[in-house]
């Protein structure tokens, strides 16, 4: 008879998040290159909820909004940890949800948005999600 061993390799949740956070800034910057450098998408913002102007949006801005965005899930998830240890991966997840839910809203009714503009906007909020919420509640306790 053969014995098995199993190895069970966790990574800290530091490593995981903060590769979390710099792979959200990778795939903004690779999102925003190709759509302003290859597709020549004229990338802009919506000034404000219901302005009917916008402003571009320039590689820096994508980065360092990736970045706040990223950081300020991960202390949201630190401070539910302390908190509300038992729940927090629940409540996270739930808020950083609605929050991805609510970011749509400016790329998908703002008014002067071209449709690859819109697109790549929309890929951007949902890129950046699709990276956090599985990393970040990988690297959370469960319940």
């Amino acid at each position: 008879m053969s014995a098995k061993s199993t190895v069970t390799r966790t990574e800290s949740p530091l490593r995981v998040r903060a590769l979390a956070v710099l792979a959200t800034v990778a795939a903004g910057a690779v999102i925003w290159l190709v759509a302003h450098s290859v597709l020549d998408i004229d990338l802009r913002v919506p000034d404000g909820p219901g302005s009917t102007t916008t402003t571009a949006l320039a590689l820096p801005a994508v980065l360092i909004g990736t970045a706040v965005v990223s950081l300020l899930g991960w202390a949201l998830l630190a401070l539910l940890e302390k908190a509300v240890a038992a729940r927090s991966r629940a409540i996270w997840t739930g808020v950083a949800l609605l929050v991805l839910v609510v970011s749509l809203f400016a790329p998908l009714f703002g008014a002067g948005l071209s449709g690859g503009n819109r697109a790549t906007l929309v890929l951007l909020h949902l890129t950046v999600g699709a990276i956090l919420v599985p990393a970040f509640r990988r690297s959370s306790a469960p319940a």
